[in-house]
């Protein structure tokens, strides 16, 4: 139905965009959202807030001016929002240039940190550290395929330089993750080694990546093949 988002102030939709805390925060707020973020309470509490406040009203803005929908979503009793496209369509943020998919190395890193928060589903910090990722890499259930992926081959052991070039790769993704709002880095400063805490929106990843984790072999089969042509 034609404008069933729409809030209660049929005359003027947008008149919550003059109350002086949505003009404080709300700069901030789209460039936020529109850049993919999933915003927490814990994270980021006053945009938290006006999220909360002016849900429907927002929903409403985003529908309208760039065909997302506002969502608001829970993962073990922790609410989020974020942008997401309509089921008809990708929205005004449709191109290449303003939506960026994550790339192959990403992806399985996606899946990688989705293992390791569901076996810490019951710690309240669900930290990682370098060990931690290593540990999944050379022993965990996906081990062969990360191999595959990272080092190209299937070894028990890796040189310090191999590592190096993984260690890289990681960081990178990891900083692409946070600015999504699926982790957070507990790191202190730049050089110091991998260290952060995952996110209860990492669990979208799971939504927005099923086939990928589901056919996690053929994937980074295709991947190594494209790789070496």
């Amino acid at each position: 139905m034609e404008h069933e988002n729409k809030p209660n102030s049929l005359e003027h939709p947008f008149k919550f965009l003059e109350n002086n805390d949505v003009k404080e925060k709300f700069a901030n707020l789209n460039i936020e959202l529109l850049s993919g973020r999933h915003i927490q309470k814990d994270s980021n509490y006053y945009l938290y807030q006006l999220l909360k406040k002016y849900f429907e009203e927002l929903k409403f803005y985003y529908a309208n001016f760039y065909g997302l929908e506002l969502e608001r979503d829970y993962k073990d009793d922790i609410t989020f929002y974020f942008l997401d496209f309509t089921e008809d369509s990708k929205g005004a943020l449709s191109s290449t240039r303003r939506h960026k998919e994550l790339s192959s190395l990403q992806t399985v890193m996606g899946i990688m940190l989705l293992n390791m928060y569901y076996d810490r589903y019951f710690e309240n910090i669900k930290e990682i550290t370098f060990p931690d990722i290593k540990k999944e890499i050379l022993s965990g259930e996906n081990s062969k395929h990360f191999k595959k992926l990272w080092f190209k081959e299937i070894r028990d052991e890796y040189s310090p330089n191999e590592w190096k070039r993984v260690i890289t790769n990681i960081k990178n993704t990891i900083r692409d993750f946070e600015k999504l709002g699926w982790v957070e880095s507990m790191a202190k400063d730049e050089g110091e080694d991998i260290h952060f805490k995952l996110k209860e929106p990492i669990y979208r990843f799971q939504k927005l990546y099923e086939k990928e984790i589901t056919h996690i072999d053929e994937f980074i089969e295709n991947y190594l093949l494209q790789t070496n042509d």
